[in-house]
């Protein structure tokens, strides 16, 4: 579950930096990337919301299975 947590942390990361007009940073831009390649030519605030909202179904999924 960590992983997941890690994931939007870096998320929240960036969608923060990109709402105070700042230019997020690359090593956490490059992160994003790495974690959804598939969705890593999407503008950037879309692909923070997608793995944030894919880290919340996996968060859930594994809670409903416990």
């Amino acid at each position: 579950m960590q992983q997941g947590i890690d994931a939007m942390t870096v998320a929240l990361r960036v969608l923060t930096a990109m709402t105070k007009g700042k230019t997020p940073e690359p090593t956490d831009v490059e992160e994003l990337k790495r974690l959804a390649p598939l969705l890593a030519d999407q503008p950037l605030d879309e692909l923070c919301c997608d793995i944030i909202q894919q880290a919340v179904k996996r968060r859930d999924l594994l809670r409903k299975a416990l």
